[in-house]
Protein backbone atom coordinates (compact mmCIF):
# COMPACT_ATOMS: atom_id res chain seq x y z
CA UNK A 1 0.00 0.00 0.00
CA UNK A 2 2.64 2.32 1.18
CA UNK A 3 4.21 1.79 -2.92
CA UNK A 4 0.97 3.62 -4.16
CA UNK A 5 0.21 6.25 -1.12
CA UNK A 6 3.45 7.44 -1.18
CA UNK A 7 3.55 8.65 -5.02
CA UNK A 8 0.39 9.98 -4.45
CA UNK A 9 0.64 12.05 -1.67
CA UNK A 10 3.90 13.51 -3.28
CA UNK A 11 2.32 14.50 -6.28
CA UNK A 12 -1.33 15.85 -3.99
CA UNK A 13 1.91 17.94 -2.14
CA UNK A 14 3.53 19.35 -5.68
CA UNK A 15 0.32 20.26 -6.97
CA UNK A 16 -0.88 22.32 -4.02
CA UNK A 17 2.75 24.13 -3.20
CA UNK A 18 2.52 25.46 -7.42
CA UNK A 19 -0.92 26.21 -6.31
CA UNK A 20 -0.26 27.88 -2.98
CA UNK A 21 3.09 29.64 -4.75
CA UNK A 22 0.65 31.16 -7.58
CA UNK A 23 -1.82 32.51 -5.25
CA UNK A 24 1.09 34.58 -3.14
CA UNK A 25 2.08 35.91 -6.60
CA UNK A 26 -1.27 36.98 -7.67
CA UNK A 27 -1.92 38.19 -4.37
CA UNK A 28 1.49 40.42 -3.76
CA UNK A 29 3.11 41.05 -6.58
CA UNK A 30 0.74 40.99 -9.39
CA UNK A 31 0.99 44.57 -10.59
CA UNK A 32 -3.01 45.18 -10.94
CA UNK A 33 -3.44 44.06 -7.51
CA UNK A 34 -1.01 46.92 -6.29
CA UNK A 35 -2.71 49.22 -8.61
CA UNK A 36 -5.97 48.49 -7.08
CA UNK A 37 -4.12 48.50 -3.63
CA UNK A 38 -2.79 52.23 -3.78
CA UNK A 39 -6.52 52.93 -5.11
CA UNK A 40 -8.43 51.42 -2.22
CA UNK A 41 -5.60 53.11 0.27
CA UNK A 42 -6.66 56.66 -1.21
CA UNK A 43 -10.44 55.56 -0.85
CA UNK A 44 -10.31 54.47 2.80
CA UNK A 45 -8.17 57.79 3.42
CA UNK A 46 -11.28 60.12 2.07
CA UNK A 47 -13.67 58.01 4.39
CA UNK A 48 -11.25 58.18 7.51
CA UNK A 49 -9.86 61.32 7.56
CA UNK A 50 -7.75 60.53 10.43
CA UNK A 51 -6.41 57.09 8.73
CA UNK A 52 -8.84 55.33 11.16
CA UNK A 53 -9.56 51.60 9.42
CA UNK A 54 -12.73 50.12 9.49
CA UNK A 55 -13.20 46.49 11.00
CA UNK A 56 -15.55 45.21 8.90
CA UNK A 57 -12.95 45.60 5.74
CA UNK A 58 -9.41 46.50 5.60
CA UNK A 59 -7.62 46.92 2.22
CA UNK A 60 -6.05 43.82 1.70
CA UNK A 61 -9.78 42.30 2.42
CA UNK A 62 -11.07 44.85 0.01
CA UNK A 63 -8.99 44.32 -2.82
CA UNK A 64 -9.65 40.53 -2.28
CA UNK A 65 -13.36 40.93 -2.27
CA UNK A 66 -12.78 40.96 -6.25
CA UNK A 67 -10.33 38.41 -6.51
CA UNK A 68 -11.44 35.51 -8.39
CA UNK A 69 -10.27 33.17 -5.96
CA UNK A 70 -12.63 34.82 -3.20
CA UNK A 71 -15.08 34.95 -5.75
CA UNK A 72 -14.92 30.98 -6.05
CA UNK A 73 -14.50 30.01 -2.84
CA UNK A 74 -17.70 32.22 -1.80
CA UNK A 75 -20.01 30.38 -4.23
CA UNK A 76 -19.01 26.88 -3.00
CA UNK A 77 -18.63 27.21 0.77
CA UNK A 78 -20.24 28.64 3.38
CA UNK A 79 -17.66 27.92 5.50
CA UNK A 80 -15.35 30.08 3.60
CA UNK A 81 -18.21 32.77 4.72
CA UNK A 82 -18.08 32.16 8.28
CA UNK A 83 -14.34 32.34 8.44
CA UNK A 84 -14.29 35.54 6.51
CA UNK A 85 -16.46 36.76 8.99
CA UNK A 86 -13.85 35.68 12.02
CA UNK A 87 -11.35 37.17 10.33
CA UNK A 88 -13.26 40.44 10.43
CA UNK A 89 -14.19 40.33 14.12
CA UNK A 90 -10.48 39.23 15.00
CA UNK A 91 -9.17 42.45 12.70
CA UNK A 92 -7.01 40.19 11.13
CA UNK A 93 -4.17 41.88 8.34
CA UNK A 94 -4.87 38.75 6.70
CA UNK A 95 -7.68 38.30 4.03
CA UNK A 96 -9.33 34.66 3.75
CA UNK A 97 -7.33 33.52 0.79
CA UNK A 98 -3.93 34.37 2.43
CA UNK A 99 -5.20 32.76 5.96
CA UNK A 100 -5.92 29.32 3.76
CA UNK A 101 -2.92 29.55 2.19
CA UNK A 102 -0.93 29.51 5.84
CA UNK A 103 -2.86 26.54 7.03
CA UNK A 104 -2.38 24.65 3.51
CA UNK A 105 1.53 25.70 3.59
CA UNK A 106 1.72 23.93 7.16
CA UNK A 107 0.18 20.75 6.33
CA UNK A 108 2.33 20.35 3.78
CA UNK A 109 5.06 21.13 5.37
CA UNK A 110 4.22 18.48 7.87
CA UNK A 111 3.10 16.09 5.08
CA UNK A 112 6.56 16.35 3.04
CA UNK A 113 8.40 16.06 6.89
CA UNK A 114 7.29 13.43 7.65
CA UNK A 115 6.98 11.46 4.11
CA UNK A 116 11.01 12.64 4.21
CA UNK A 117 10.46 10.62 7.87
CA UNK A 118 8.56 7.48 6.57
CA UNK A 119 5.88 8.34 9.75
CA UNK A 120 2.84 6.05 9.72
CA UNK A 121 0.49 7.67 7.19
CA UNK A 122 -2.56 7.32 9.76
CA UNK A 123 -0.63 9.63 12.36
CA UNK A 124 1.03 12.15 9.77
CA UNK A 125 -2.11 13.01 8.58
CA UNK A 126 -3.63 13.44 11.77
CA UNK A 127 -0.52 15.58 13.29
CA UNK A 128 -0.48 17.28 9.75
CA UNK A 129 -4.30 17.87 10.14
CA UNK A 130 -3.70 19.20 13.94
CA UNK A 131 -0.82 21.88 13.03
CA UNK A 132 -2.67 22.99 10.33
CA UNK A 133 -5.51 24.04 12.23
CA UNK A 134 -3.19 26.10 14.84
CA UNK A 135 -4.08 29.39 12.73
CA UNK A 136 -7.44 29.03 13.97
CA UNK A 137 -6.33 29.04 18.04
CA UNK A 138 -4.32 32.19 17.09
CA UNK A 139 -7.35 33.66 15.85
CA UNK A 140 -9.80 33.07 18.25
CA UNK A 141 -7.16 34.07 21.06
CA UNK A 142 -7.11 37.32 18.92
CA UNK A 143 -11.31 37.67 18.64
CA UNK A 144 -11.35 37.45 22.93
CA UNK A 145 -8.38 39.73 23.42
CA UNK A 146 -10.92 41.81 21.20
CA UNK A 147 -13.75 41.08 22.73
CA UNK A 148 -12.63 41.74 26.53
CA UNK A 149 -10.70 44.84 25.62
CA UNK A 150 -14.07 46.46 24.27
CA UNK A 151 -16.50 44.81 27.17
CA UNK A 152 -13.86 46.39 29.57
CA UNK A 153 -13.81 49.75 28.28
CA UNK A 154 -17.71 49.81 27.29
CA UNK A 155 -18.81 51.14 30.75
CA UNK A 156 -16.44 53.82 30.45
CA UNK A 157 -18.00 54.29 27.02
CA UNK A 158 -21.12 54.67 28.39
CA UNK A 159 -20.65 57.14 30.46
CA UNK A 160 -18.93 59.15 28.22
CA UNK A 161 -22.32 59.71 26.29
CA UNK A 162 -24.20 60.17 29.30
CA UNK A 163 -22.33 63.43 29.94
CA UNK A 164 -22.00 64.56 26.34
CA UNK A 165 -26.33 63.84 25.76
CA UNK A 166 -26.08 66.21 29.50
CA UNK A 167 -24.25 68.64 27.83
CA UNK A 168 -26.21 69.25 24.86
CA UNK A 169 -24.78 66.99 22.16
CA UNK A 170 -26.32 65.06 19.95
CA UNK A 171 -26.32 61.18 20.12
CA UNK A 172 -24.42 60.82 16.59
CA UNK A 173 -22.28 63.75 17.86
CA UNK A 174 -21.11 61.72 21.07
CA UNK A 175 -20.69 58.48 18.94
CA UNK A 176 -17.99 60.28 16.64
CA UNK A 177 -16.57 61.61 19.42
CA UNK A 178 -15.65 58.41 21.25
CA UNK A 179 -14.55 57.22 17.29
CA UNK A 180 -12.23 59.93 17.47
CA UNK A 181 -11.36 59.75 21.35
CA UNK A 182 -11.21 56.32 22.80
CA UNK A 183 -8.62 53.69 21.75
CA UNK A 184 -9.17 50.71 19.38
CA UNK A 185 -10.41 48.27 19.39
CA UNK A 186 -13.94 50.11 21.00
CA UNK A 187 -12.61 53.66 19.24
CA UNK A 188 -12.24 51.94 15.72
CA UNK A 189 -16.01 50.17 16.37
CA UNK A 190 -17.86 53.27 17.06
CA UNK A 191 -15.90 55.17 14.59
CA UNK A 192 -17.18 52.24 11.97
CA UNK A 193 -21.08 53.38 13.25
CA UNK A 194 -20.28 56.94 12.99
CA UNK A 195 -19.26 56.43 9.11
CA UNK A 196 -22.10 54.36 8.35
CA UNK A 197 -25.20 56.41 9.87
CA UNK A 198 -23.03 59.44 7.73
CA UNK A 199 -23.33 57.62 4.42
CA UNK A 200 -27.09 56.76 4.55
CA UNK A 201 -27.24 53.22 6.12
CA UNK A 202 -30.21 53.34 8.87
CA UNK A 203 -29.60 53.69 12.62
CA UNK A 204 -30.81 50.23 13.10
CA UNK A 205 -28.55 48.70 10.45
CA UNK A 206 -25.38 50.40 11.65
CA UNK A 207 -25.68 49.53 15.32
CA UNK A 208 -26.94 45.79 14.08
CA UNK A 209 -23.69 45.92 11.95
CA UNK A 210 -21.54 46.74 15.35
CA UNK A 211 -23.46 44.22 17.78
CA UNK A 212 -22.22 41.14 14.78
CA UNK A 213 -18.66 42.25 14.76
CA UNK A 214 -18.23 42.03 18.39
CA UNK A 215 -20.82 39.37 19.30
CA UNK A 216 -20.22 40.55 22.75
CA UNK A 217 -23.30 40.33 25.32
CA UNK A 218 -22.55 43.94 26.53
CA UNK A 219 -22.60 45.03 23.36
CA UNK A 220 -25.68 43.29 22.40
CA UNK A 221 -27.33 44.94 25.21
CA UNK A 222 -26.34 48.14 24.55
CA UNK A 223 -27.76 47.87 20.92
CA UNK A 224 -30.92 46.47 22.37
CA UNK A 225 -31.25 49.25 24.35
CA UNK A 226 -30.45 51.98 21.81
CA UNK A 227 -32.44 50.66 19.07
CA UNK A 228 -35.84 50.73 21.58
CA UNK A 229 -35.20 53.67 22.65
CA UNK A 230 -34.90 55.24 19.57
CA UNK A 231 -37.96 53.48 17.87
CA UNK A 232 -40.36 53.92 21.23
CA UNK A 233 -38.71 57.31 23.22
CA UNK A 234 -37.51 57.29 26.59
CA UNK A 235 -34.74 58.77 28.96
CA UNK A 236 -31.71 57.36 27.15
CA UNK A 237 -29.00 59.18 29.86
CA UNK A 238 -30.75 57.05 33.06
CA UNK A 239 -30.80 54.15 30.31
CA UNK A 240 -27.02 54.23 29.66
CA UNK A 241 -26.03 54.65 33.06
CA UNK A 242 -27.96 51.93 34.22
CA UNK A 243 -26.59 49.77 31.81
CA UNK A 244 -23.23 51.08 32.67
CA UNK A 245 -23.78 50.30 36.27
CA UNK A 246 -24.97 46.48 35.26
CA UNK A 247 -21.87 45.83 33.24
CA UNK A 248 -19.59 47.11 36.09
CA UNK A 249 -21.22 44.61 38.56
CA UNK A 250 -21.23 41.64 35.76
CA UNK A 251 -17.51 42.68 35.13
CA UNK A 252 -16.73 42.29 39.33
CA UNK A 253 -18.92 38.95 39.31
CA UNK A 254 -16.63 37.35 36.70
CA UNK A 255 -13.55 38.27 38.50
CA UNK A 256 -14.78 37.02 41.32
CA UNK A 257 -15.55 33.64 39.60
CA UNK A 258 -12.56 33.58 37.50
CA UNK A 259 -10.50 33.74 41.04
CA UNK A 260 -12.40 31.04 42.56
CA UNK A 261 -11.83 29.16 39.23
CA UNK A 262 -7.99 29.36 38.64
CA UNK A 263 -7.37 26.11 40.91
CA UNK A 264 -9.20 24.45 38.39
CA UNK A 265 -7.80 25.98 35.09
CA UNK A 266 -4.13 25.45 36.92
CA UNK A 267 -5.17 21.79 37.14
CA UNK A 268 -6.50 21.46 32.94
CA UNK A 269 -2.80 23.05 32.02
CA UNK A 270 -0.64 20.98 34.48
CA UNK A 271 -2.74 17.60 33.80
CA UNK A 272 -2.50 18.54 29.84
CA UNK A 273 1.09 19.55 29.83
CA UNK A 274 2.65 16.46 31.80
CA UNK A 275 2.65 13.53 29.65
CA UNK A 276 4.57 15.77 26.39
CA UNK A 277 7.25 16.65 30.05
CA UNK A 278 7.35 13.17 30.84
CA UNK A 279 7.79 12.20 27.31
CA UNK A 280 10.56 14.85 26.49
CA UNK A 281 12.06 13.75 30.05
CA UNK A 282 11.96 10.39 28.82
CA UNK A 283 13.16 11.26 25.11
CA UNK A 284 16.65 12.68 26.93
CA UNK A 285 17.35 9.82 29.74
CA UNK A 286 16.18 6.57 27.45
CA UNK A 287 15.13 6.91 24.10
CA UNK A 288 15.17 3.81 22.77
CA UNK A 289 12.25 3.09 25.18
CA UNK A 290 10.35 5.81 24.55
CA UNK A 291 10.78 5.13 20.75
CA UNK A 292 8.17 2.46 20.54
CA UNK A 293 5.25 4.67 20.86
CA UNK A 294 6.11 5.76 17.22
CA UNK A 295 7.68 2.94 15.99
CA UNK A 296 5.01 0.16 16.61
CA UNK A 297 1.61 0.15 15.76
CA UNK A 298 0.31 -0.87 19.58
CA UNK A 299 2.33 2.32 20.24
CA UNK A 300 0.26 4.43 17.77
CA UNK A 301 -2.80 3.64 18.69
CA UNK A 302 -1.74 3.73 21.87
CA UNK A 303 -1.05 7.64 21.36
CA UNK A 304 -4.42 8.15 19.29
CA UNK A 305 -6.09 6.69 22.50
CA UNK A 306 -4.33 9.30 24.90
CA UNK A 307 -4.68 11.76 22.71
CA UNK A 308 -8.46 11.08 22.83
CA UNK A 309 -8.76 10.69 26.90
CA UNK A 310 -6.97 14.23 27.05
CA UNK A 311 -8.90 15.83 24.82
CA UNK A 312 -12.06 14.99 26.45
CA UNK A 313 -10.81 15.36 29.94
CA UNK A 314 -10.02 19.30 29.39
CA UNK A 315 -13.24 19.65 27.44
CA UNK A 316 -14.68 18.40 31.07
CA UNK A 317 -12.59 20.88 33.18
CA UNK A 318 -13.51 23.64 30.97
CA UNK A 319 -17.02 23.16 31.11
CA UNK A 320 -16.36 22.80 34.94
CA UNK A 321 -14.37 26.06 35.70
CA UNK A 322 -16.24 28.15 32.84
CA UNK A 323 -19.45 29.99 34.11
CA UNK A 324 -21.66 32.23 32.46
CA UNK A 325 -22.73 35.35 34.00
Amino acid sequence: MMTFLLPFLAFMAVVLIMLLIYGIWTLFFDPRKKAQNKRMQSVQKTVHGEGIQTTTTSIGQTTTDNSVVKEWLESRSEIFKKLEKLLQRADSPLNVVQFVGIMIFLFLLILVLGIWRETNPLLLIVLASAIACTPLLWLSRKINQKSKAIEDKLPDTLEYISRALRAGHSFSSAINEIGRDFPPPIGREFKTVSDEISFGISFRDAFSHLAERTQSNDINFFVVSIIIQHETGGNLVETLEKLSNTIRERAKLRGKIRTLSAEGRASAWILGAMPFVFAVIMMLLNPGYISLLWETPQGHNLIFICLGLMIIGIFVIRRIVQIKV
